[in-house]
């Protein structure tokens, strides 16, 4: 679902409400970022998830439903949120408009 609804931080204050997932105090964001940032970080483009407050489970739950290999820690973003990434799969980027 994610796919349909991008969030992209330079257009809009806030993801749309399918990439969000929130309640009693908590929240859950899952973005991807396909910029040369996240190319030369973690070799290519990457679906991001952050998670407040840390919860490492929810966070690798969100994650297991999208991309592929090993999850990366994106440790220092900010100290109180958990933010896990993992690599976007080629069919993913051709569904989001890229080449793969």
């Amino acid at each position: 679902m994610a796919l349909a609804h991008l969030h992209d931080v330079d257009l809009a204050d806030e993801p749309d409400p399918p990439c969000m997932l929130s309640a009693k105090g908590r929240s859950v964001i899952l973005t991807c970022d396909i910029d040369l940032e996240a190319a030369r970080r973690f070799g290519g483009p990457v679906w991001h998830v952050s998670v407040w407050p840390p919860n490492r489970t929810r966070a690798e739950a969100v994650l297991s439903g999208v991309g592929e290999g090993v999850l990366f820690d994106e440790p220092g973003v900010h100290p109180r949120i958990l933010h896990l990434c993992r690599r976007i799969t080629t069919e993913e980027i051709k569904q989001l408009g890229g080449t793969g």
